[in-house]
């Protein structure tokens, strides 16, 4: 097992920055984990940053940067506008790092720090498109007088965390005891901070320095009343309100968890969890949609959509961006629902164009071709309610082919099939082949309905699934019927058998009791369709 010298190499840019790689560099090496762990993770980090050691000759990089490179666990680049690649071929000792660390012992154990710029803005020597899930840590205000804004020495307490646990080997579950620890960590080093600086200002009243520690006390407990209310809000969000009783409850848990929210967001400088923020905005207007109140409705949804917009322009984070396709979706529902579909019109398309915007934006994570999906297929269920069928056609074909893209992403990801996503995609080829048949084009219609039993068979043919299996089936019916059209009795044979195959293993599968009924009304219509 190779032997490394460092826990972490720390690659930064001298120009803008050494403050934070010092920064870094001082806080990991000092940092101490708690009694509890100590015993099991505890040990001193050892950390290289080329400005601890003197530098040499020309061939310093050789001799000293790049055994410590190669010898050192976990690479740290610190992200930041100067970081980026040198124009006019001047070499790139970043660059050259990340690319010798590749291709060393410890590849692929790549951790970026946000040292200044924006949040998600360009990562030096391509480690965007090398690693496009990579985590980012934001150290951006890290310096030698970071501990003068309390806000700033919260966010920072928390995101070094981020890198302490993977080079300490700490497990998730560990987590926890560990943030607490560092809360009470802080706490103590303000009061030694106040201590210290009390007897210089009690003259001119020293008091004030215990005010500020109250203070920061007071944002440590307002941020995780946010934390606390956002959480509260999501899962009770999730719950399926099946009956009377978990509906009440559900709405007063939401109720309770967004007016904590209100508060808590009123009473702090930090940036309150959006995601809570929006879904309260989103919970109160289907409240307000409820009682009839058009006008309120709408100002709830309008302001979960700003509130959500104004937070991505801020910090551009991937949770305010889906946060914002979220509401933008349940506005364009509720409009559609209100029978405005020139207004669902716009909205979708607000959706969509957001949706592939972002998705750029943020590496073309799976999220955003799901909302990109979800716009055009209502986009062409809006189509179809105004008989604009080839245009529905083709909404539904794009959609089609979105969905093919989340599931190559989340094969890429290592994720296993989605099954409802497979039998989505089927059902939206199907639409579209309705679409083409209402036009009479019988030979696009049934190249809609092939693909969408292409779309639903695994690789021996047959759907691995009882729900996509259902899907399929229709579309294997819909082909009867074409090929009928089309005066081709032998294909239409074809379909039908192979409609009433599927339909056979969705009964002999155990799939819930409703889509076997359903399965078994379509089978009886088939066989009354005759020879």
């Amino acid at each position: 097992m190779f032997e490394f010298n460092y826990d972490a190499f720390i690659s930064y840019r001298r120009s803008d920055g050494i403050a934070v790689a010092r920064w870094l560099r001082r806080t990991l090496v000092g940092f101490c984990l708690p009694a509890a762990l100590r015993g099991v993770y505890g040990k001193k980090l050892r950390v290289y940053l080329d400005t601890a050691y003197e530098r040499g000759t020309s061939d310093f990089y050789q001799q000293s940067i790049k055994p410590a490179l190669l010898s050192s666990r976990y690479l740290i680049v610190v992200a930041t506008p100067d970081a980026m690649r040198r124009p006019g071929g001047v070499e790139d000792w970043i660059e050259r790092e990340i690319r010798d660390f590749s291709a060393g012992p410890g590849a692929g154990n790549v951790i970026v720090a946000r040292g200044a710029g924006d949040f998600d803005g360009p990562l030096p020597g391509d480690l965007k498109q090398t690693f496009p899930n990579i985590e980012i840590v934001d150290l951006r205000g890290a310096g030698p007088l970071w501990f003068l804004s309390f806000s700033r020495v919260v966010r920072l307490s928390a995101e070094k965390l981020k890198i302490v646990a993977p080079l300490l080997n700490i497990p998730p579950e560990e987590m926890p005891r560990l943030r607490q620890e560092e809360e009470r960590r802080q706490q103590t080093q303000l009061g030694a901070v106040a201590g210290a600086t009390l007897g210089t200002l009690v003259a001119v009243g020293g008091l004030s320095v215990l005010a500020l520690i109250n203070q920061y006390k007071a944002i440590r407990a307002n941020d995780d009343s946010m934390f606390a209310a956002s959480s509260m809000i999501g899962e009770a969000a999730n719950l399926r309100a099946d009956d009377a009783d978990t509906l009440r409850t559900r709405r007063l848990i939401i109720g309770r968890g967004c007016d904590l929210l209100d508060k808590a967001d009123q009473g702090t400088a930090s940036d309150p969890p959006i995601n809570g923020i929006v879904t309260c905005r989103l919970e109160r207007g289907a409240h307000r949609e409820a009682l009839h109140e058009d006008k309120e409705a709408r100002k709830e949804f309008g302001d979960a959509i700003e509130r959500a917009a104004l937070s991505h322009r801020g910090r551009a984070r991937v949770d305010s961006a889906l946060a914002l396709l979220q509401a933008r979706q349940a506005y364009a529902e509720y409009l559609a629902r209100q029978k405005d579909m020139d207004g669902a019109g716009r909205a979708f398309a607000d959706l969509l164009d957001d949706s592939r915007r972002l998705g750029k934006e943020h590496d073309g994570r799976a999220q955003f071709i799901r909302f990109e999906a979800e716009a055009l297929g209502q986009t062409g269920d809006l189509h179809v309610a105004a008989n604009r069928h080839q245009e529905a056609a083709d909404s539904y074909d794009a959609g089609a082919d979105a969905l093919k893209r989340l599931l190559d992403a989340r094969k890429s990801d290592g994720r296993s099939e989605d099954y409802q996503i497979v039998g989505w995609r089927v059902r939206l080829f199907r639409l579209a082949g309705q679409q083409c048949a209402a036009l009479d084009r019988l030979d696009p219609a049934a190249e809609q309905f092939k693909l969408a039993v292409g779309a639903g068979s695994s690789r021996d043919g047959k759907p691995a699934d009882a729900s996509v299996a259902y899907e399929v089936a229709i579309a294997q019916a819909y082909l009867v019927l074409i090929e009928r059209k089309r005066g081709n009795a032998a294909a239409a044979a074809d379909a039908k058998q192979a409609a009433l195959n599927t339909i056979d293993a969705v009964a002999g599968s155990k799939a819930e009791t409703g889509i076997k009924q359903r399965a078994a009304d379509l089978k009886r219509w088939i066989e009354q369709q005759g020879s």
